[in-house]
C-alpha cells in the first residue's frame, strides 16, 4: 500500500513531501513528518534524501552505510565530528561515541522522525559543542524493510501516523530486537559489526510503548542484565535517567520513567502480585546486550496512544538530554568504559539465569486513562491519553538478580562439527578466541541429563534448554583441533552468557548445538583454571 493511495483514499493527509502551514521548523525547511502536520511517517527515500541534504548542509557531518537489509537496502548512518563515516576513522578520533538508532520496530516510527528533526537542526548550526568530545553516530532506519510495508492496521490502537506505518519484523519475520545473540538476520550482523568496530561507548535504542495505560509520555530501561558492569549501572541508574527525567520534566513538562507494565491491567489472568514490571534482561535485546559488552545501554518508549507530534517531540528531548549528559561528562564515560574492559570476570559469580528484583520500596507509578477514537479511514479504534497522571503506589520490579550463576572459568573449549557455526558467531560479535589443540589442564565436560525443547518455534528456533552438571572430562582430546576461547577479555561477560550451556539465552538456548545435543553431549568443555 503506498502513501499515495492512502492520501488520495482519506482527502485529509497533507504529502509527505508538500509544505504544511501548520508544521513547525527550526532551520528553514522541514522533515516529512512536519511537513504533513505529523499525518504520516517518513518513507526510506524521503529519509535518504533528508541524510543526503543534511551532509551537504551541515559542517563536519559525514554519511555513509554500516551494511544492508534482507531485500538489499543500504542501511544509512550519519557521523557527525569524525573526518569520515568508517569505524577506524570514529575510534581514531579519541572521542566518546555514541550511537543512536531508530526504527528497529518499523510500526514504532516515532525516534526515525525525531531523529530527522534533530539533524536538520544540526544543519542549521545546533548543538556545535557536542562535537568538542563526542562523535555522534546516527542511524535512524534500522528496520528499513519493514519501513516500507506500510498499512494502516500495523500497529493496533496506536494513535498513529494515521497515513500508515510499516511492521514490526524485518522482511524476514524476524524481530530485531531478539536478535542480538543469535545474529539470524543480515541487519542485527551489520548492526552489531557496527558496535564491535566503531565501539561506541553509549548506545541509544528508540521504540515505541502500547502497553498499560500510563501518565508517562516516555518510559526508559538501562541494559537489565545483572552483568552490566557495576560502574555503568550505577551511572545509569542512580545520576542520569534521574537526571534527564527531571531536565525533560521542567523544560517541557513531559514525564519520564521506568519502563514497565502492570499484569492484568486490560483483565488477561495473573500470576504475580500487582506491580510494574520491566521486561526480560537476556542479551538479546539491544540494550541489555550493550550493557553486557560493558558499554551504555539506553532503552527509550515513547508512548504509543500520546500525539504522534508529541511522540517526536519527548523522544527528540530524551535523545538531546542524553548526548548534553555525554557530553558534559565524555572523559567520565571513557574512564567507565576503560574500566569495565579491564574487569576480569575469571573466578567470579556470572549469571545465566536471571528473575526480577523490585525496588527497596514501593514507588508511585503514574497511570493514565485513554479515549477511543475511530481510525479516520479504517473506522479502527485508537486509543488518545488523556491527561491524566493517577499515581498508584506499588512494587516495582524494575531491577533483575541473578536467579542461576556460575563460576566463570578460565577458558571454554568448542569441539567438533560445530566448531564454525560458533566461530562465525564470536567472530560477529567480536570475541578473542584460537584455534588449537585442547590445552592441558583439568578439563570439565557437561554431563547432559536431559534437553527440554520448546514446542512452538520463537524467531524460527525452537528454543532448547538442558539439565546436567559439570563433572571432569574422561576423554583424552589432546591433539584434537578446537576452538580455545579465553574468558580473560574485555567481553568475559558476554563468552560466559554465550557458551555456557544453562545460559537462557546462549547457543544452546538458540539451537546452535542441537544435533550435538540429539547425540547426548554438549561440545563445550571447560577449564576452570589456566
Amino acid at each position: 500500500m503506498t502513501r499515495l493511495w492512502i492520501a488520495a483514499l482519506t482527502l485529509v493527509t497533507v504529502g509527505c513531501g508538500t509544505s504544511s502551514s501548520t508544521a513547525d521548523s527550526n532551520a528553514g525547511w522541514q522533515t516529512p513528518a512536519e511537513a504533513c502536520a505529523y499525518r504520516c511517517t517518513s518513507t526510506y527515500a524521503e529519509v535518504r534524501a533528508v541524510l543526503d541534504r543534511v551532509a551537504a548542509e551541515a559542517e563536519g557531518v559525514r554519511l555513509g552505510t554500516f551494511g544492508e537489509t534482507a531485500e538489499a537496502r543500504a542501511l544509512p548512518l550519519v557521523v557527525w565530528g569524525a573526518p569520515d563515516a568508517s569505524p577506524g576513522a570514529v575510534r581514531r578520533t579519541g572521542k566518546t561515541r555514541v550511537l543512536v538508532f531508530a526504527n528497529i520496530h518499523a510500526g514504532e516510527v516515532a525516534g526515525k522522525d525525531a531523529m530527522l528533526e534533530l539533524l536538520r537542526d544540526v544543519a542549521g548550526g545546533a548543538h556545535r559543542e557536542w562535537t568538542d568530545s563526542l562523535v555522534v553516530m546516527i542511524a535512524p532506519i534500522y528496520n528499513a524493510d519493514g519501513n516500507e510495508r506500510f498499512g494502516l492496521d500495523t500497529r493496533p490502537y496506536q494513535l498513529g501516523p494515521i497515513d500508515g506505518m510499516g511492521q514490526r519484523p524485518n522482511a524476514q519475520g524476524l524481530d530485531l530486537n531478539r536478535d542480538f545473540v543469535k545474529l539470524a538476520s543480515p541487519e542485527a550482523r551489520a548492526l552489531v559489526g557496527l558496535i564491535r568496530d566503531a565501539d561506541p561507548h553509549v548506545v541509544v535504542d528508540l521504540h515505541t510503548t502500547n502497553g498499560t495505560f500510563m501518565g508517562y509520555h516516555l518510559t526508559y530501561a538501562p541494559g537489565l542484565s545483572p552483568n552490566t558492569p557495576e560502574g555503568i549501572d550505577a551511572d545509569l541508574w542512580d545520576r542520569w535517567l534521574p537526571a534527564i527525567s527531571d531536565s525533560v520534566l521542567a523544560a517541557d513538562d513531559f514525564a519520564i520513567w521506568h519502563y514497565g507494565n502492570v499484569p492484568g491491567a486490560f483483565g488477561e489472568p495473573v500470576s504475580v502480585p500487582r506491580g510494574w514490571y520491566s521486561y526480560s534482561p537476556q542479551p538479546r535485546y539491544s540494550s541489555n546486550y550493550v550493557g553486557v559488552r560493558g558499554r551504555y545501554g539506553i532503552l527509550s518508549e515513547a508512548y504509543s496512544y500520546a500525539p504522534y507530534r508529541e511522540r517526536v517531540a519527548v523522544t527528540r528531548r530524551f535523545v538531546e538530554e542524553i548526548l548534553d549528559r555525554t557530553w558534559a561528562e565524555a572523559a567520565h564515560v571513557r574512564r567507565r568504559v576503560a574500566e569495565a574492559d579491564r574487569e576480569r570476570v575469571v573466578g567470579e559469580r556470572v549469571a545465566v539465569r536471571a528473575t526480577w528484583d523490585a525496588l527497596p520500596e514501593p514507588v508511585d507509578v503514574l497511570l493514565g486513562a485513554v479515549d477511543t477514537v475511530a481510525h479516520p479511514v479504517t473506522g479502527a479504534p485508537m486509543y488518545e491519553r488523556r491527561d491524566v497522571h493517577e499515581a498508584e503506589r506499588m512494587p516495582a520490579y524494575v531491577r533483575f538478580a541473578p536467579s542461576e550463576s556460575v563460576t566463570a572459568p578460565a577458558l571454554y573449549v568448542v569441539r567438533g562439527s560445530v566448531r564454525e557455526r560458533v566461530a562465525d558467531l564470536l567472530d560477529a560479535h567480536g570475541i578473542t578466541y584460537r584455534r588449537a589443540g585442547v590445552p592441558p589442564g583439568d578439563r570439565q565436560a557437561f554431563r547432559l541429563d536431559s534437553v527440554r525443547t520448546a514446542e512452538r518455534a520463537f524467531q524460527n528456533v525452537r528454543m532448547q534448554e538442558v539439565f546436567g552438571a559439570w563433572a571432569p572430562a574422561s576423554d583424552d582430546a589432546a591433539g584434537k583441533g578446537a576452538l580455545i576461547v579465553p574468558v580473560d577479555q574485555p567481553l568475559g561477560r558476554l563468552v560466559v552468557m554465550l557458551l555456557e550451556p544453562r545460559s537462557d539465552d546462549g547457543l544452546v538456548a538458540w539451537g546452535v548445538l542441537a544435533d550435538a545435543l540429539a547425540e547426548g553431549r554438549v561440545p563445550i568443555e571447560r577449564i576452570p583454571a589456566p
